[in-house]
């Protein structure tokens, strides 16, 4: 004979409320994953959502319709400041700052961030070509040819601040003159005002500024200094500044100039601040730039 060790009644009972303690269970269960599913989805649409676009980080571009031109008196000046790379906001102060050097001179001047003007008929009506802050690979294949081909020819090309940065082709770099762009300083220490030595004070536009010029910009570095056919006009005091040895050149060149051919080519890698375009020295050594690359002031390149 068994001997029942619970009655019927209190069996029934314990297995009813473990059946629905499993049950409670399973729902938990179901509420945690419900829920953890939720969050992931929030979370994934958080790092998907779009954001909104950086100004200074534009999308590249390219153009393909050319601007129309104005009537142009010669020697003539083409501004571009397109910008398939970082942007600076000083982009709205170079550009008329330079309009107004080229219209103290008599000269005319055409602005344009569009690229499609580099075609052999639209570089034809122009002497001398500014690069204000552009930045990034800006051309069609054609655009590159024909930029190339109206150097060939003999223009004048200034290239200021960002026309020396990481973001042009090789050609482009190689036409500069230097090496390639390794950084510059940044946090606290990315605008500093340091000493500038001015090496050269017979150049237009260098013969206005003092040997030792001081100046407050933020300053590149690059794994090379110009080339040996360059001529330096302005270098960086390293010794008045703050600058991590990644980025010390030693003979830390700012300003040059050299020959591409007949072509001459000026750089100078001042201009990153608003403050600079209305600088009257930096001013003064754009005009003298911009003056010797149209071969109406120095010599060179002849």
């Amino acid at each position: 004979m068994v001997r029942r060790l619970f009655p019927h009644g209190q069996v029934r009972r314990a297995l009813g409320h473990r059946q629905r303690a499993v049950a409670h269970e399973a729902a938990r269960g179901c509420e945690v994953k419900i829920a953890l599913a939720l969050a992931a989805t929030l979370l994934l649409s958080a790092q998907t959502a779009p954001t909104a676009p950086d100004p200074r980080r534009p999308a590249p571009t390219l153009d393909s319709v050319p601007p129309k031109l104005p009537a142009l008196t010669r020697p003539a000046v083409l501004i571009i400041s397109k910008t398939n790379g970082y942007r600076h906001d000083s982009i709205a102060q170079a550009v008329p700052a330079i309009a107004a050097l080229v219209k103290a001179r008599g000269w005319s001047s055409f602005a344009t961030e569009n690229a499609a003007v580099f075609n052999p008929a639209s570089l034809a009506r122009f002497d001398v070509i500014v690069f204000a802050n552009a930045s990034g690979d800006i051309y069609t294949p054609d655009q590159r040819a024909a930029f190339q081909a109206w150097i060939a020819g003999g223009g004048g090309f200034v290239g200021l601040h960002s026309a020396g940065d990481g973001s042009h082709p090789d050609w482009f770099v190689k036409m500069r003159g230097n090496g390639q762009f390794t950084g510059h300083p940044g946090g606290a220490d990315q605008f500093q005002t340091a000493d500038l030595t001015v090496t050269d004070r017979s150049h237009p536009a260098t013969r206005a500024l003092p040997a030792i010029w001081p100046w407050t910009d933020e300053y590149y570095s690059w794994d090379a200094a110009p080339a040996p056919d360059a001529h330096i006009l302005a270098r960086l005091d390293e010794t008045t500044m703050r600058l991590e040895p990644k980025l010390q050149m030693g003979e830390h060149a700012l300003i040059w100039w050299r020959c591409e051919g007949r072509a001459r080519i000026f750089y100078s890698a001042l201009g990153h601040k608003a403050e600079a375009w209305a600088d009257p020295a930096h001013l003064k050594m754009l005009d003298g730039a911009i003056g010797w690359a149209a071969r109406k002031e120095g010599t060179g390149c002849d």
